[in-house]
Order: C-alpha cells, then sequence, then structure tokens
C-alpha cells in the first residue's frame, strides 16, 4: 500500500489503534480477575462461614486485616469484586475519552480551517512545518468535558454533525458513575454533600453485565467516531505528525532519503508495533518535502 495523505495508515488512525491496544489490555485483566473470584469462593463451598480463614488462605506478613472466617472473607472479597466494578467504569471511560480527544484533536489539526468552518482547505502539514507554536486541544477538550449532550453539541459544532448522539442516555450513565466513583469511593457525590450517618455506605452494585454494556458502548462511539474523523478529517496526518517530531531529533540527518526512510520505518514499527515499510515512507517524505 502506498502512502495517502487523504487515508489513515491501514484505514485506521493511530489514536484508534491505542484505543483498542487499551480495550483488550482491560478486557484481559478485568476477566482474567473474574476467573480468579470464582475459583476462590469455589474453594469455600466444603467449609463453613464460621470455620477459620487459615484454613485456605495465609499471608506470609499478615497485617492483620484478613478477616478471622471464611464468612467475613467472603463477604470482604465481594465488597472488593464490587469496588473492582466501579474502577472499571472509571478505566472505560478514561480510554475511551482519551480516544476521543487524540482523534478529534488530530482531525483539527489535519484541517485548522475546520475551527472556522472551513473543510481542508488548508493542509495541517504546512502549519506542522512552519514550527508555529499551537495547541488546537482547546477546541477539542469541550468534546470529553461536561455532559454527554454539550459534547455532543460541541461535537457537530465543530464537524458538523455527531455519529453516536443516539447514545446520549447510556454515556451519561457512565459518566454518572465515573463521577461518583471518583469524588466519594463509589457512592453517590450529592447524597453526600452532608451526611447524616457516619457509616460507611454500600456500594452500588455493577454487574459483569453492566461492565460488558459499557465495553460495548465504548466500543460502539469509538468506532462511530473513528468512521467519521478518521477518512473526513484526519487521513494520515498522525503518521505525518510522527514523521515530523521524529525528523527534528535527528542530529545529523542520514545522507540519503532512502536511509531516511528505512530508519523512520524502523521507528515506526517500534512506537506502533506495525510495520510501516521503505517505500511507503520513502512516499511520505517526498509528500513532506514538497508540502
Amino acid at each position: 500500500m502506498s502512502f495517502d495523505r487523504r487515508v489513515p495508515f491501514f484505514e485506521r488512525t493511530l489514536a484508534w489503534r491505542l484505543f483498542k491496544r487499551h480495550h483488550t489490555h482491560f478486557n484481559d485483566i478485568y476477566w482474567a480477575n473474574r476467573a480468579t473470584s470464582k475459583f476462590a469462593y469455589a474453594a469455600t463451598r466444603s467449609f463453613q462461614r464460621t470455620d477459620l480463614t487459615n484454613v485456605l488462605f495465609t499471608l506470609p506478613d499478615n497485617p492483620q486485616r484478613l478477616a478471622p472466617t471464611l464468612g467475613a472473607w467472603a463477604d470482604n472479597y465481594s465488597g472488593f469484586n464490587q469496588w473492582t466494578q466501579m474502577a472499571a467504569v472509571v478505566a472505560i471511560c478514561g480510554y475511551l475519552e482519551t480516544y476521543i480527544a487524540q482523534v478529534a484533536t488530530a482531525a483539527l489539526e489535519s484541517c485548522p480551517a475546520q475551527i472556522f468552518g472551513g473543510a481542508s482547505q488548508v493542509d495541517g502539514t504546512v502549519l506542522l512545518k512552519s514550527g508555529t507554536n499551537y495547541d488546537f486541544y482547546a477546541h477539542a477538550e469541550p468534546l470529553v468535558r461536561g455532559d454527554w449532550q454539550a459534547r455532543t453539541s460541541a461535537y457537530a459544532r465543530i464537524f458538523g454533525a455527531c455519529p453516536f448522539v443516539s447514545e446520549i442516555s447510556r454515556l451519561e450513565r457512565l459518566r454518572a458513575l465515573r463521577n461518583d466513583a471518583g469524588h466519594s469511593f463509589g457512592r453517590d457525590i450529592k447524597g453526600m454533600r452532608f451526611s447524616e450517618s457516619s457509616l460507611v455506605q454500600p456500594l452500588p452494585r455493577i454487574s459483569d453485565e453492566d461492565v460488558q454494556s459499557f465495553l460495548e458502548l465504548a466500543n460502539t462511539v469509538a468506532t462511530a467516531v473513528e468512521g467519521h474523523l478518521g477518512p473526513t478529517f484526519v487521513g494520515s496526518y498522525e503518521v505525518v505528525r510522527l514523521f515530523h517530531n521524529w525528523r527534528a531529533k535527528l542530529n545529523p540527518l542520514p545522507p540519503t532519503k532512502r536511509e531516511l526512510a528505512r530508519l523512520f520505518s524502523h521507528y515506526f514499527n517500534t512506537v506502533t508495533e506495525n510495520p510501516y515499510g521503505r517505500s511507503r515512507s520513502e512516499e511520505l517524505i517526498r509528500y513532506y518535502d514538497v508540502a
């Protein structure tokens, strides 16, 4: 495949590749813990709740926090699992918002006239090469701050339409749970502004099915954004920016464009784990030189 400024590398942005790796990594570690949880509970079936914990579990350096009975341990472990469900909500929100911020910023850098209601009249590569100190994140930030109604409105103002507007209610539930988890250990923050009770309140119950639903939601929203911004605004700009930043650190530059292309191909594979190829790199360099 040859270099095409208008088309993302293998039809996906670099921001998308990072999102999918976050998504996969989360699934790997989340379900590993769920399997361990089932195994641990299964190990207690032949015992009574009143049996001492050390018939099954010991800590070499016991910090005196391991419950004395299996029943108390099971209650504590159940509470820990509820906490991990809340942590899952924080994680899913985090890497979805990271993706949206990254791809939106890349889209605006790629097509800077979009900020003023234009389209692709100005190639962001020209601005990149000029060495001008600019930061378009401030324009992308409204897409990841505030409630999702405001975010989708901001998205539409910049990019003409929001492809995930139908998911606002589900995204709002996810955002509300994330805020409660982050501010008050998973409790409803509004209810904790003044609490008459000084007792620890129960954590909200989030099931595996809820987590699976949030995972599906994150993937649906990211896929919609990728399908819109990737081919329409970003193209291969992220690769151009990666080359620009990498090239600026070389001292001295390689003696030939061929050698420069070979080195960039190696660098690209190092930071993305995707092969770019010397031939495509040479085409990228030719484009960069005349942009």
